[in-house]
């Protein structure tokens, strides 16, 4: 489990009010969790950031809600941002069971190098994150997907492919993609049509034209 402890105050303050405390450095937020009631709090957003900032994706953080005894065990499962602003405007918190397995997402990190790519073909990364399932303190917060396996265009490195930590369950079927290398596209050759002029072949005779030592049609003829 994570060192961090975070110090939450249950909020009173909902709906549309909640503008106030943020004004006030204060983000809004909730607890909960499977068969326990959401509870409503706050806490300086200063503190919010420090905390989840210093600790790994999906890491479990001991919350301490004033006028409660124990601390709880969550992760952050949501943060609502402004989408102009990028202001945070509200945290999701989840209790965490750290006995019973939970969902979450874990980021891919591209490790290694491909020949096909140094052969000239394109890397396709079609998944950035992997959901999995594992207890509270065995989610990772990243997966590692080598790609030194593509060394053909058109390799492929599946789901099922990827070593995963000791009790770490993938939820995607193990044929979905992760990355990908596509051979590099061949460059178009235009077809080059010259033509030729009407005084491009010598010594044919062109339509419209009377060839060299005969009468045009119509012309004067010898005299009788």
């Amino acid at each position: 489990m994570a060192d961090a402890q975070l110090t939450l105050q249950p909020r009173t303050v909902i709906g549309k009010k909640v503008k106030q405390i943020r004004r006030e450095g204060l983000v809004p937020g909730n607890v909960y969790g499977r068969g326990l009631e959401s509870i409503s709090v706050q806490a300086p957003l200063t503190e919010v950031r420090q905390v989840f900032r210093s600790v790994p994706r999906n890491s479990v953080v001991n919350v301490q809600i004033e006028g409660e005894s124990a601390t709880r065990p969550v992760v952050l499962r949501k943060v609502d941002r402004n989408p102009l602003t990028g202001e945070v405007r509200h945290v999701e918190l989840y209790q965490v069971d750290l006995t019973r397995v939970i969902q979450s997402q874990a980021l891919v990190v591209i490790v290694g190098a491909s020949e096909a790519v140094h052969n000239g073909g394109t890397l396709v990364q079609a998944l950035d994150t992997v959901g999995l399932e594992a207890l509270p303190l065995d989610m990772p917060a990243e997966i590692e997907v080598s790609i030194g396996s593509l060394v053909n265009f058109g390799d492929v490195v599946h789901v099922g492919d990827i070593e995963l930590p000791v009790n770490v369950r993938a939820l995607l079927d193990a044929s979905a993609q992760i990355v990908s290398v596509v051979a590099p596209r061949l460059e178009e050759v235009e077809e080059v049509v010259v033509e030729e002029g009407l005084e491009g072949v010598e010594g044919e005779e062109v339509e419209g034209e009377v060839a060299e030592g005969e009468e045009a049609a119509g012309g004067e003829g010898s005299s009788d």
